[in-house]
């Protein structure tokens, strides 16, 4: 029971990582908020079952896992929240946003699928120096990663994906 409760701290010690994670989904700060928090408690149970997926060593949590959980959460929740349709305070142009919604978290996912077949150290690169905000030049100085290698992986990820 005692890794469940250091998961949870790890996780928390990134709290504002994950508040910006949502946001950078479109999220507003109540709603990113409630994903959060839905995040924990969906890898608090996730980790009784399955903690070797949920980190990468005894001190580090697997990012693009938790970038996965939040995504689909937001996802569920979006989706959710389109399904209800009150003519009272929604009306065509309301739909027409709803639409366009639908179509970027298509194109998100088709993102994440992308994301999640590439291998390993591509992911990681390009997680870290756009989930994580890293810029390529710290990056290089933290990792001993030549600059250029970081470049090149991140092109060719950004190439991948378009």
């Amino acid at each position: 029971m005692g890794h469940r409760v250091e998961v949870l701290e790890l996780l928390a010690k990134k709290h504002n990582d994950w508040i910006n994670v949502c946001k950078s989904f479109g999220a507003s700060k109540e709603v990113a908020e409630d994903v959060v928090q839905d995040m924990y408690i969906k890898l608090h149970y996730w980790s009784q079952k399955n903690d070797r997926s949920l980190m990468y060593n005894n001190e580090e949590v697997n990012y693009y896992f938790v970038f996965k959980a939040l995504r689909s959460i937001y996802l569920d929740n979006s989706k959710q929240e389109s399904k209800t349709f009150n003519p009272e305070t929604e009306d065509i142009f309301t739909n027409q946003s709803n639409e366009e919604d639908l179509e970027q978290q298509e194109m998100y996912s088709d993102i994440e699928d992308k994301l999640s077949k590439m291998y390993w150290y591509d992911r990681k690169i390009f997680e870290l120096v756009y989930v994580k905000k890293i810029s390529r030049l710290q990056l290089s100085e933290m990792t001993g990663i030549s600059y250029h290698s970081i470049k090149r992986t991140v092109k060719k990820v950004k190439n991948l994906i378009k």
